[in-house]
């Protein structure tokens, strides 16, 4: 059996489902959070509640589900949890428990936005200009509007634009270890990635966002842009990540200007997923040791996601605990 697991799995109910397509009879799909009010617990084959990420009980009692339910694949699911699977991967690893998630290094660049901005730099992948955010830094040469956001921040949480200097005075004082990023007009589009377990480029698709909620694509369009696919090989071959990862840049008038890297998968991939990108089969297909075509960009272009709430509804006596 092939079991795989999805920690922190939230609301990603698609993810769950196209998991246990992926798999059919070849193994089962199993599902943690630490909220028993989580969507995804509902939808999985068997599902946990775990303690929280922060707790150190966390990673032994993963360690002792995956043994315990002879998981053979952790896939991650948000980014407090990446920096601290990352850290454990060896650990998972000598008990024959792939971790979907690249090393700790790699996973820190993405973690850090500051690295981030450093990373791009160094590679000559055009970013916005990005610094820490000081009490007694001198704005009055500031071109406004700006963005401020947490230098470890996730999901848009804590990210404001700024007009003058007032209000980075007023975020500033909300937000941990603020930072400062150069405020870019255009489409914001972020691309899918899916690397082999050494770091080796296997699909990607270019999705652009036309409207989100709460930090996540609402609605978005697949395109293709021959420059963007450029750019991202450029990233992925210096970067080398495991699994998993979306890149979200700018297009505006200068060009393309890159802004994240999210080592997991994105809150759109199922947009990915219908345009012909099924990550969940090419990755179970790695586990089992098939071999894969590389730089598979053949996924359909102009397609539309329009997302909506749905809901699970269950008994109050059946809720996990």
């Amino acid at each position: 059996m092939l079991n795989v697991l999805l920690t922190s799995v939230g609301r990603r109910v698609s993810l769950v489902k196209f998991f246990k397509e992926a798999l059919g009879r070849r193994g089962r799909v199993y599902t943690v959070d630490c909220d028993s009010t989580a969507p995804g617990l509902y939808v999985a084959d068997k599902s946990f509640i775990v303690p929280q990420i922060s707790d150190n009980a966390y990673i032994p009692f993963l360690l002792e589900k995956c043994k315990i339910e002879n998981i053979k694949l952790i896939v991650p699911l948000i980014d407090p949890e990446l920096p601290v699977l990352a850290k454990e991967r060896d650990l998972f690893l000598k008990e024959g428990i792939v971790p979907l998630i690249s090393t700790y290094d790699v996973v820190k660049i993405g973690y850090d936005k500051i690295l981030t901005a450093k990373f791009f730099k160094e590679i000559g992948i055009p970013t916005p200009k990005t610094f820490l955010y000081r009490e007694d830094l001198d704005l009055s040469n500031m071109d406004f509007p700006i963005i401020i956001k947490p230098r470890f921040g996730s999901a848009s949480i804590g990210v404001q634009k700024c007009e003058n200097i007032q209000d980075v005075k007023f975020y500033s004082s909300k937000i941990s270890e603020p930072i400062l990023q150069e405020f870019l007009k255009g489409d914001e589009i972020t691309v899918d990635v899916l690397c082999d377990f050494d770091g080796n480029l296997i699909s990607m698709v270019q999705r652009k966002r036309l409207k989100i909620r709460a930090g996540e694509v609402e609605r978005g369009i697949t395109i293709k842009n021959k420059e963007l696919f450029i750019l991202v090989e450029e990233i992925i071959k210096n970067l080398k990540p495991i699994g998993v990862i979306n890149i979200q840049c700018f297009l505006s008038k200068e060009g393309f200007f890159f802004t994240e890297i999210n080592p997991r998968f994105g809150g759109g991939y199922p947009l990915s997923f219908y345009a012909g990108a099924n990550f969940p089969k090419m990755i179970i297909d790695i586990l089992e040791g098939l071999k894969i075509r590389s730089k598979s960009f053949d996924y359909k272009e102009g397609l539309l996601m329009l997302r909506y709430d749905e809901a699970i509804y269950i008994e109050n006596s059946n809720l996990l605990s």
